[in-house]
């Protein structure tokens, strides 16, 4: 610590100190009790400090002395993933003087003011070693939590659109085809969430951050180390309050043994839906019959234009969205998927605001039959969606003016007929929606991937 910053007010008066045979001298070497980065040399029946004058009981560098010795008879306590502020009750000065708690409780909230100032900040980072486990006679004061997470834990990152690439370079070497392996679907939930990124041991952590408390969005990124995953759990626990808020999500069903091996549960979140392109263009056989109705019922009612996503749409998608929501919410009364087609919303104006820079892919139905000749060169149907691999695209959004009837079958299909290439496409879990789950498998997936969240025993 530099002596520009080294002035805080001490709480044992420099008689008492110069007259106490206590501190700087220690029973045995090494000493949880030393000042760490100094020796000890041996003193009669124990040791001392090097930098004691044990002739005149002074410090040889008292004006540049090291943190923990200007924090005493207080202490930085680290266990786990906390830090407080203890007090050392075998202190000489606390044994004799016994100060009143509320002297003790002023100047413990002294010291928490100081120890998260930028100068002692530094001056932990520099020398972790300067809190400690301590046991013995020790009374905790007051927590450390804001100390603890800039001294201790790496600094987190707020993630933006120039961090795409480094993201991607992540998600791409990611073997699973769950549809939150892509940039597109962190990014967009921006509105609802503080989205912080870190790299520890050179691996990834994408966190998310509201009023309830910060998660991990995806388990950390890069080849799997116990040592980052418990680096992750500190971090959230900091933030959290509660510390079972924190919680890995979007963990593949292959990997859950590596975090049961860590003593951690695990928990099934959703089951993801991959159909077979070609079932979904095809639509054959008897268990597609009702798609292929649809679609021809559209198809023979309906002039309609399947047309690229651009800009100029916007606005036009966003009234759409509107108002299948309040069908949606008219159809279903249940509070929680009110709420998700609410969040849902500001994630897909993100979607859209961003379309380009995020490489989504999108496409819009457009009337032209007389039937709806008031409302000509609306849009009355969109659907976007992205890449996970070279043999999977996930689709993200599919909205339609539910008043046309066949409409979303055919958007769908003709969706799928334009991702050309891909064997599977995820049409993504249903969130615990038995109505939702119900039009899923009415789609006869060929493949179910079990979504699971990672918590704390």
């Amino acid at each position: 610590m530099s002596q520009s910053n080294d002035m805080l007010k001490q709480f044992i008066p420099s008689e008492f100190c110069l007259r106490c045979f206590g501190c700087c001298r220690f029973n045995q070497n090494p000493s949880i009790w030393a000042p760490a980065g100094f020796k000890l040399v041996k003193d009669n029946d124990g040791y001392a400090c090097e930098k004691l004058d044990v002739k005149n009981n002074t410090c040889r560098i008292y004006e540049k002395r090291p943190l923990d010795c200007r924090l005493y008879p207080f202490l930085l306590v680290k266990n786990d993933s906390h830090l407080q502020l203890g007090l050392h009750k075998s202190c000489c000065f606390i044994e004799e003087k016994q100060p009143a708690p509320a002297d003790i409780q002023t100047y413990a909230q002294y010291l928490k003011n100081r120890l998260n100032t930028a100068s002692c900040i530094s001056a932990i980072r520099k020398n972790p070693e300067v809190s400690a486990d301590y046991q013995e006679n020790v009374e905790l004061i007051t927590d450390l939590k804001d100390v603890f997470a800039k001294a201790y834990l790496p600094k987190l990152n707020i993630l933006t659109l120039k961090d795409k690439p480094r993201i991607e370079g992540y998600l791409l070497k990611s073997k699973t085809s769950l549809s939150a392996r892509h940039f597109v679907d962190i990014f967009i939930w921006k509105d609802l969430f503080q989205i912080f990124w870190v790299i520890i041991e050179d691996e990834l952590g994408i966190f998310y951050q509201d009023k309830i408390g910060m998660f991990m969005m995806l388990p950390p990124l890069g080849k799997f180390k116990p040592t980052v995953v418990k680096k992750c759990f500190e971090i959230m626990n900091v933030y959290n309050q509660n510390s079972a808020v924190s919680r890995i999500e979007n963990v593949a069903q292959e990997d859950i043994a590596k975090y049961s091996r860590l003593g951690l549960s695990s928990k099934l979140k959703d089951i993801e839906y991959l159909c077979l392109r070609k079932d979904l263009i095809e639509l054959a056989g008897k268990g597609f019959k009702s798609k292929r109705s649809s679609c021809n019922y559209f198809v023979k009612n309906y002039r309609a234009d399947f047309l690229e996503y651009k800009d100029s749409y916007y606005r036009d998608c966003l009234k759409l969205y509107q108002s299948w929501s309040r069908q949606r919410k008219g159809r279903h009364q249940d509070i929680i998927y009110q709420q998700m087609l609410e969040d849902s919303f500001l994630s897909f104006q993100t979607a859209l605001r961003y379309y380009k820079k995020l490489g989504l892919s999108g496409y819009v139905v457009r009337l032209r039959s007389p039937q709806v000749v008031k409302i000509a060169e609306r849009i009355k149907s969109c659907t976007f969606g992205y890449p996970l691999n070279k043999e999977t695209f996930c689709v993200l959004f599919e909205i339609c003016d539910l008043n046309f009837k066949g409409i979303a079958q055919y958007v769908f299909r003709e969706f799928c007929k334009k991702l050309s290439g891909y064997k599977y496409i995820n049409i993504m879990g249903a969130s615990d929606l038995e109505n939702l789950k119900t039009v899923k498998l009415s789609y006869r997936p060929k493949r179910e991937i079990g979504v699971y969240n990672i918590y704390q025993k």
